[in-house]
């Protein structure tokens, strides 16, 4: 019966539906895309400004130590959990590279494959060093800006040679992008080759860490510390692992901001619709007074009355809801291919079961006052309502 009502007068209904519909969709959109986004802000770092990644330093003022870092120490940072990237790091300061007539003093470093995942720099020509060149120990370069400024006047010096400390290196690519001072005014070549053929490169300087989540960056900055401690004791109190945590909650606080908006706007959605439900029941008690009385006068009590208008209400929700959980699911099909991201199947299915729980409970208490107001009606007067 109460269903046969809420078909009956469906055309009633279709501005809470609407907003109720609008709510659902836009929860199993936020709740399933939500942290597919957010990972996939993590992946560019140029937008976060570096927030999620840390380095690695060693700055022992003893003799003793050798200060430095090995291998076992890169191997043990990768097992770390959410840990996206581990990246040694063997440096000199300075040396002196030629391109015909032009000399230039740059910094040189050598470095892996993974050191490009902790940096907010892009590829400007060319391509950048690969696992195949650390492994092969290609005498190859990739320049940052200055050094191709200073060195080729700006030209594009993919597939030139390029002398440091009279050793040739052919440049295989170029930086552009969001780069570091640094970063600018570096050559970049394979790690191997660094150690193979600079004296004093033997041993790693730094370690670039990258988390693979701003929200477990200061864990992974703590398990890192705690790591490498454990591999030098004795010499803890050289060990540091630096990162830029006001960048962090700089990021935190912006997602933060663009989801309470968003909520805020769902949340206002939900509630005009559970008002507009609220509405539409006081309405429907009204026009059904007379219906009431004579259900009373035959024996209907009030809990009857009161479970078949809340009956009614929950229905409303229920479709709604339905209407809502279908857009919603369409929507996030359609945008997780447009954004590029991948979603949870899990997730969406708890988004839908809660999003469609929600509807319901919200059209059962929107439709408490009506259902109270209506199952409390004296029969008599009830019958005589005009």
């Amino acid at each position: 019966m109460c269903l046969r009502r809420v078909v009956r007068n469906r055309r009633r209904y279709k501005a809470v539906f609407a907003s109720i519909a609008f709510g659902t969709a836009g929860f199993i959109i936020i709740q399933t895309m939500g942290h597919s986004v957010e990972k996939k802000i993590g992946e560019n770092l140029a937008l976060l400004g570096g927030a999620t990644t840390m380095r690695a330093e060693f700055k022992n003022e003893s003799n003793i130590h050798p200060n430095e870092f090995t291998a076992a120490d890169v191997s043990n940072l990768k097992n770390i959990p959410d840990v996206m990237a581990v990246a040694p790091v063997v440096s000199l300061h300075k040396v002196d590279a030629y391109f015909q007539t032009v000399q230039w003093g740059p910094a040189l470093f050598g470095i892996d494959h993974e050191f490009w995942m902790t940096q907010a720099c892009s590829i400007q020509d060319g391509r950048l060093i690969g696992p195949s060149d650390v492994q092969a120990r290609k005498k190859v370069a990739v320049l940052g800006e200055d050094v191709v400024k200073h060195l080729f006047q700006n030209t594009n010096p993919v597939g030139q040679d390029v002398l440091i400390d009279n050793l040739a290196f052919i440049v295989i690519g170029t930086l552009g992008g969001m780069q570091y001072d640094e970063i600018k005014s570096g050559v970049f070549i394979p790690i191997t080759t660094a150690q193979n053929l600079f004296p004093g490169l033997a041993s790693i300087n730094d370690i670039h860490i990258r988390a693979g989540n701003w929200n477990e960056t200061e864990r992974v900055r703590e398990q890192a510390l705690a790591e490498l401690k454990k591999e030098h004791k004795g010499y803890e109190s050289g060990i540091k692992v630096i990162h830029a945590p006001e960048s962090v909650e700089r990021v935190k606080s912006t997602v933060y901001r663009v989801k309470l908006f968003i909520w805020a706007v769902l949340g206002i959605a939900a509630l005009l619709g559970g008002l507009g439900i609220t509405n539409i029941m006081l309405a429907a008690v009204q026009d059904r007074t007379r219906e009431i009385g004579l259900r009373k006068a035959t024996g209907a009590r009030e809990e009857f009355i009161l479970m078949q208008f809340l009956m009614e209400s929950g229905l409303i929700g229920m479709f709604a809801g339905a209407i809502g959980v279908a857009v919603g699911v369409l929507l996030v099909q359609l945008l997780k291919h447009v954004i590029g991201v991948d979603v949870s199947n899990l997730t969406m299915f708890f988004s839908v079961v809660a999003g469609l729980a929600f509807t319901i409970c919200l059209g059962i208490v929107s439709g408490l006052y009506p259902s109270m107001r209506a199952s409390r009606l004296d029969a008599v007067t009830a019958m005589r309502f005009e």
